[in-house]
């Protein structure tokens, strides 16, 4: 259905997502379950529950983010870069909060291009 498991003992699901046989059994039951109570393919749930999960995620990094730019007035990582390099506020912890927030750029871009292309009905992993 949802997962095939190979002679490896891993399973690959339609996004290209390996994972142990076990889970992929467990997965395969909840998502059939799933697809009766709701109405709605399996594969349509399990897309709709990771696009959920990643919007979670999301949500979160940005309430990081939120708090960061609060803490020193700054709309984004560069300018509170540039607040560091001109005195304005303390190196430590700023350049620890600078890398931060820019990871969590990098991280919330990179799980919108998921969702991206999870509603155009693409493949997850590469």
């Amino acid at each position: 259905m949802i997962f095939v498991v190979g002679n490896t003992g891993k399973a690959t699901g339609p996004w290209g997502t390996i994972l142990p046989g076990v889970i992929a059994a467990v997965l395969n039951r909840v998502a059939k379950e799933a697809e009766s109570l709701l109405g709605m393919p399996a594969e349509a749930v399990l897309r709709e529950g990771l696009k959920k999960l990643l919007a979670s995620k999301i949500e979160e990094n940005n309430g990081i983010v939120e708090g960061l730019k609060k803490k020193y007035g700054a709309s984004g990582y560069l300018e509170l870069e540039d607040k560091i390099r001109r005195g304005e506020v303390p190196e430590h912890p700023a350049w620890e909060d600078v890398i931060l927030w820019e990871e969590l750029s990098r991280h919330t871009e990179a799980l919108r291009g998921l969702i991206r292309r999870l509603e155009a009905g693409g493949a997850v992993a590469p």
